[in-house]
């Protein structure tokens, strides 16, 4: 067994696309913060006028539902990349530390934690992942994994159809509790409760992920770009139409009931998996060129992690009702732009750190756990 990969060996796009979407992330979750006040489809506010319709078609079509299976595609991405110099051991222990550290994200800051979900996915695929280079590679495991990516997309997306109905109550409730007491009590439920549908949901993504690590489209995304390209014009195209239904649904110009308003749900989440094979397409496009920025935003994705940490806590300390309170007042333009400026300041922050060969925490917090007889010098 080795150890981590270094910085210096690492592949540019997958973490381009790390850096990447973590802006996404923060435009998903910023909405989740908006609460007292009614709340219609996707938790986000109903009754939006002018410019905030504006922003939630396109956040529904291009970002939500589409970000979180994006980063679940990565996930699976360092988990073949893992299995490769690493037991099923290892995967393991990767998948509970993961758990561990979403559980306290969940418990302590913000009950719509990911992380646990994928560490949940990580724990039960690790049998199948670690395989070895030379079975892993093979066509037939990859086509046994996306069949099985397929089956559950299809169950999860049956389980969807009740998006098409305003949920009338924001997804995270804790974000408006009047005291910290009651912010922290509500959380261990809200995060139970997030981690075990979005392990439905995500592990599709993740599945996909692997075959597309043994694919090696984005190690060396030159080599590739027909095919990004058809990944990006192709997802996208089928992440707009098959969500748009709801945005409009969100923005309160159409009111979908009966079958219908159960084709919306289940159409969205089924244009999330394509938007989210888009949306990598598009980042493995942008790595395969040269650009201002790009090597600062891929240096930042290595600190992936602790940058989504870091967004729950600015996104707690602006918008919860214990805090600085902006969630019972904001608009939805207003916590878009929070956001994009969260991601920024962690771009700039962390893109030089990591230039200057400086780990995230959280990062080095996992792999100290995941390889706990490596000694420090190679992590």
């Amino acid at each position: 067994m080795t150890g981590p990969t270094g910085l210096s060996a690492r592949r540019t796009a997958p973490d381009l696309a790390r850096g990447l979407m973590l802006v996404l992330i923060a435009v998903a979750n910023a909405h989740l913060y908006l609460v007292d006040r009614p709340i219609g489809y996707r938790g986000y506010p109903a009754g939006l006028v002018g410019g905030d319709r504006v922003v939630a078609v396109v956040q529904v079509v291009l970002v939500d539902g589409r970000v979180y299976p994006l980063f679940a595609a990565l996930v699976g991405y360092g988990l073949a990349r893992l299995a490769d110099r690493a037991p099923e051991g290892v995967l393991r222990r990767r998948g509970v530390v993961l758990i561990g550290v979403g559980a306290l994200h969940g418990v302590l800051l913000f009950p719509g934690d990911i992380i646990g979900a994928y560490g949940l996915v990580i724990l039960l695929i690790a049998p199948v992942v670690a395989t070895g280079p030379a079975a892993g590679s093979s066509a037939g495991s990859s086509r046994g994994l996306l069949a099985a990516a397929g089956a559950i997309a299809t169950f999860g997306g049956l389980l969807s159809t009740g998006q098409g109905t305003p949920q009338g109550v924001p997804t995270v409730p804790s974000i408006g509790a009047p005291t910290v007491g009651a912010f922290l009590a509500a959380h261990p439920g809200e995060w139970l409760t997030t981690t075990l549908f979005s392990a439905l949901l995500t592990a599709p993504a993740v599945l996909v992920g692997v075959v597309i690590a043994r694919s090696g489209t984005l190690d060396e995304p030159e080599a590739h770009r027909r095919r990004l390209a058809v990944w990006a014009v192709g997802g996208l195209g089928a992440s707009v139409v098959l969500g748009l239904p709801l945005a409009l649904a969100v923005a309160g110009t159409w009111v979908p009931a009966g079958v219908l308003a159960g084709l919306a749900g289940a159409a969205h989440t089924a244009g999330g998996y394509a938007g989210a094979l888009g949306l990598l397409g598009v980042m493995g496009l942008l790595a395969s060129v040269s650009w201002p920025g790009r090597d600062l935003i891929a240096a930042a994705g290595t600190w992936s992690m602790t940058l989504y940490l870091s967004q729950s806590v600015v996104f707690v300390a602006v918008f919860a009702a214990v805090a600085g309170g902006l969630g019972s007042s904001a608009s939805l333009a207003a916590a878009t732009l929070i956001g994009l400026a969260t991601w920024l300041a962690g771009v700039l922050v962390a893109g030089l750190l990591a230039r200057a060969g400086h780990r995230g925490p959280a990062e080095l917090l996992v792999r100290r756990l995941t390889y706990p007889r490596e000694r420090s010098s190679r992590l």
